[in-house]
């Protein structure tokens, strides 16, 4: 289950900060796991660690929120917490992610799909709330993104070359 998290989480931060990149600069540079803590038997909260430079102004990432679901169950529910982006900054920012499993779903039944790795008929519906500079906030929110599409960064740079444009409206 733990690997199944980060890995969509991961993802998920991928998808978040790689659409980002725009002929002005902005850009994830990377994205990893600091720290993992189980929270019982369904649930579980992540650090992870995004590098991210942007030469423009600050803007900060409000919240992320995602359900997984697989062939149209829901799997489980994840949020994120905030990032503050400086402006004209090359800094590495700690991101609090937490999820749990779906009360129907069992411990057994995800381990099972984490031990097949196939995630073709997995899908991901998020809302993603972004705080631009004079207080202008946005929430964007993407359905049935696949998994395996957030899994090929060309993919992944796609959808948030959507939520930058139409901010850039």
């Amino acid at each position: 289950m733990k690997r199944l998290f980060l890995l969509i989480a991961t993802a998920m931060v991928m998808l978040m900060a790689a659409g980002c990149s725009t002929d002005k600069g902005l850009k994830v540079t990377s994205c990893s796991v600091a720290s993992v803590t189980p929270s019982g038997l369904k649930a579980l909260k992540a650090v992870l660690k995004v590098g991210i430079v942007n030469p423009m102004s600050n803007l900060t990432i409000s919240r992320i929120d995602g359900v997984i679901n697989n062939d149209g169950r829901e799997l489980a529910t994840f949020n994120t917490g905030k990032i503050k982006v400086a402006k004209r900054s090359n800094k590495v920012y700690p991101l609090t992610c937490s999820g749990a499993i779906s009360k129907d779903v069992g411990l057994m039944d995800l381990l099972k799909l984490a031990g097949s790795q196939d995630f073709s008929g997995m899908t991901v519906d998020l809302s993603v709330k972004v705080r631009f500079m004079l207080g202008i906030c946005k929430t964007f929110k993407f359905k049935d993104i696949k998994i395996t599409d957030l899994m090929e960064p060309s993919m992944a740079a796609a959808y948030l070359d959507i939520v930058i444009n139409e901010t850039m409206i």
